[in-house]
């Protein structure tokens, strides 16, 4: 897991502001926007797999 996802998924903190390229208040940016949304899609799969492991 990359650092950027686990800050998002784990601390919540947003990949721009981690980066330092904006601040916490700052609007989200369309290609922040598909990181998270790609983080999120990640984080789903890995549970599912996780799942279907375990069944």
């Amino acid at each position: 897991m990359n650092y950027a996802h686990f800050a998002l998924q784990r601390l919540h903190i947003r990949p721009g502001v981690l980066a330092g390229i904006c601040g916490a208040d700052d609007p989200v940016d369309p290609r922040e926007r598909a990181f998270i949304y790609a983080s999120i899609d990640l984080r789903i799969k890995e549970e599912k797999r996780q799942a279907a492991k375990l069944s």
